[in-house]
């Protein structure tokens, strides 16, 4: 019996070595599944006590087999142990080991894995991460992945998530957006985050009594905010309010690039009868000032693009 135990630890072994091939890496993984129970000691010996690599592929096959095999206190463990690396490659492999980790034990719907994931991904975000928090569709998750609008790597998962949960991501939308809560929103140094917040409200909508708190954000900085600010304020404007988001929009294409331009040209063109008054009164009074066109700015482009040949007309 020892003798049959020993050639099966060999055999074990010899799988957890084959974690770094190419060619057997993939087979390696099944095999050690194969084993059941006894391969858990391998393999968490693997993970928790060698050192973090320069390649991820080895870590996250050994997290794949742990998953497979249900050792979920073995993937906890690892979080509960990770020290962030000094060495950026080795920081951003261990970030695919930790993605995987992460997305095995979202399989466990328990309060315990879900803060174990919220303070992972409080202490380094990754993508997987975000999707395996995302998976619990837990309220309290909200703020943090507001705060992650700003993280080019884990951003679009986080507006996946949020996308996901538009009865609790809403409101707190409105209330950042209000200044009401710890996250930042304005500034350069929180452009995307704004933006992207905007973006979020003009696919929820607005009750109109928020309008007027968010109407702010046509004047902002950021162009993008400007469009998607008057995206939400064109799902209920009345005639008088729609001529003011049309003024603001017309007013931050002198800056606009060309995604810009055409998108503001689209929301225009949706909204012709009041668009084209608008314009022309603009038109207008840029000719008072003894304006010509200049077809380099976005400006003008978009005025011909409304009124054409009737740019000289009188409104």
């Amino acid at each position: 019996m020892k003798t049959h135990l020993a050639q099966r630890d060999q055999s074990i072994e010899e799988a957890i070595s084959e974690l770094d091939s190419l060619i057997g890496g993939e087979s390696a993984v099944e095999r050690m599944i194969a084993f059941g129970q006894q391969a858990i000691p391998h393999l968490k010996h693997f993970l928790l006590a060698s050192p973090p690599r320069t390649i991820p592929i080895p870590r996250s096959r050994a997290v794949r087999a742990l998953g497979e095999l249900g050792a979920y206190s073995v993937l906890l463990k690892y979080f509960e142990r990770y020290e962030r690396p000094s060495d950026i490659a080795v920081l951003f492999a261990e970030d695919a080991v930790r993605s995987a980790a992460a997305k095995e034990l979202a399989r466990v719907r328990s309060e315990e894995v879900y803060r174990v994931l919220l303070d992972a991904t409080q202490q380094r975000a990754t993508s997987g991460l975000v999707q395996a928090l995302g998976e619990f569709r837990h309220h309290e998750s909200v703020p943090l992945l507001f705060e992650l609008l700003e993280d080019d790597l884990c951003r679009n998962d986080a507006l996946i998530e949020l996308r996901k949960a538009p009865e609790a991501a809403k409101p707190y939308a409105i209330l950042l957006l209000r200044g009401c809560t710890d996250t930042p929103i304005q500034g350069s140094i929180a452009s995307r985050r704004r933006r992207c917040t905007l973006q979020l409200l003009s696919e929820f909508g607005i009750s109109g009594s928020d309008w007027p708190e968010i109407r702010e954000y046509l004047h902002d900085e950021d162009r993008d905010c400007v469009i998607a600010t008057a995206h939400i304020g064109f799902s209920g404007a009345s005639t008088a309010e729609a001529v003011t988001i049309i003024e603001a929009l017309m007013e931050a294409s002198v800056r606009m690039n060309g995604a810009q331009e055409l998108e503001t040209i689209e929301l225009l063109d949706g909204h012709r009868a009041v668009a084209e008054p608008a314009v022309m009164n603009l038109a207008a009074r840029h000719r008072t000032k003894g304006e010509r066109p200049n077809w380099s700015s976005p400006f003008w482009r978009i005025l011909y693009h409304i009124l054409g040949n009737r740019m000289d007309q009188e409104p």
